[in-house]
């Protein structure tokens, strides 16, 4: 009996080693070769994964997952070096970029011209923003017209929390009263006691938002358009870019960017390829109304 309990033990060992083998993602010797020298001497990866909650970016039981993680993993298997991951507030992922704390930084950042100034990006996916609010509130805003007199807020450091502060202008006397946070944990209780009335988000962060608090809801469809790895500006940025591009594009070619992006119920965002945006580079316009 314990030498049966054994081989069946060691049968399903195998199984699992075989599974875990075959869902691996498997390096790609062209991609690898565009690395700069620096990153394959030192065979890992530096990123910041800027602590959003789900779908991009959460722990469970103490293990850090999300969309943003898995395509991190994804490219670093890609390129053929460690993923070493850090766990940041949204806020701090561009700041450590400039640090040289980091290589490169998730978040699923809009590209603007202000990021520009400190960053490169890689786009990678699609979203626009919602107003999370609570049902049994009449205040369900469709655009940032809107918002004038009530109380909002918006994530730190985010694209949202910009828009809000320059929707504020046509607002006259009645102008609204912003808030920033660090999580959507926080702006979940500040919807919940009423101390904001609207919270402006990714359409993701609503929805995990929604699954994690039935009293809430998501209103209207505001901005949208491309979002984007950052890339440390520095000596490395040359030979980097064109690498993040070109594991990006493996993935979507491969079919294992959809199945990541299927894994976290966040498909509705796939993008078709990968596009690289400079210093001197257009930002794509994302129609914030």
């Amino acid at each position: 009996m314990y030498k049966s309990k054994m081989c069946c033990a060691l049968l399903i060992a195998t199984s699992l080693m075989a599974t875990s083998a075959q869902a691996a993602i498997a390096k790609n010797d062209q991609v690898a070769a565009l690395l700069p020298d620096a990153i394959k001497s030192s065979g890992s990866l530096r990123i910041a994964i800027p602590d959003i909650g789900k779908p991009l970016a959460y722990k469970e039981n103490g293990e850090l997952k999300g969309m943003d993680v898995e395509l991190a993993r994804a490219i670093s298997d890609v390129m053929g070096v460690k993923a070493d991951l850090h766990l940041v507030p949204f806020a701090a992922a561009l700041t450590g970029l400039q640090a040289n704390k980091y290589d490169v930084a998730y978040g699923e950042f809009y590209v603007t011209a202000e990021r520009l100034k400190v960053a490169d990006f890689v786009s990678n996916w699609q979203d626009y923003s919602s107003f999370l609010v609570a049902k049994a509130k009449d205040f369900r805003p469709k655009t940032l017209k809107e918002i004038c007199g009530q109380k909002v807020g918006a994530m730190a450091g985010s694209a949202e929390l910009e828009t809000l502060k320059t929707a504020v202008a046509p607002c006259g006397d009645k102008k609204p009263t912003i808030s920033a946070f660090a999580s959507i944990n926080q702006a979940i209780l500040a919807l919940n006691s009423s101390r904001v009335d609207g919270v402006l988000i990714n359409r993701g962060g609503a929805q995990e938002a929604i699954h994690m608090d039935s009293k809430l809801d998501a209103s209207g469809e505001i901005g949208g358009g491309p979002t984007a790895t950052a890339v440390a500006r520095n000596a490395n940025s040359e030979k980097l870019l064109p690498a993040i591009k070109a594991a990006y594009d493996s993935l979507i070619q491969s079919g294992d960017y959809l199945k990541i992006l299927q894994n976290n119920d966040t498909a509705y965002g796939a993008a078709q390829s990968a596009v690289i945006y400079q210093q001197n580079s257009t930002p794509p316009s994302y129609a914030f109304n």
